[in-house]
């Protein structure tokens, strides 16, 4: 189990504690350790786009020099 510092009376608590079990004060709610450390997972979806879009010109280049072989061949 985590522990932090209660910010009101510095005793150790839990970490998903919402109210300091030695003052029984309100804990100030806590962010995500992601959130804190500015990690985003924004990238993830463009990367993603960018992947399908890649793709998708690959196979259209291929099947337009596959056809034009074809046609130059005639």
């Amino acid at each position: 189990m985590e522990y932090r510092i209660c910010p009101f009376c510095k005793e150790k608590i839990y970490s998903n504690a919402l109210v300091c079990r030695f003052c029984k004060r309100d804990l100030p709610v806590r962010q995500n350790s992601r959130e804190d450390s500015g990690v985003t997972l924004n990238w993830i979806p463009a990367v993603a786009a960018t992947a399908f879009i890649v793709s998708g010109a690959a196979f259209l280049t291929h099947a337009f020099i596959k056809e034009r072989r074809n046609w130059l061949e005639r």
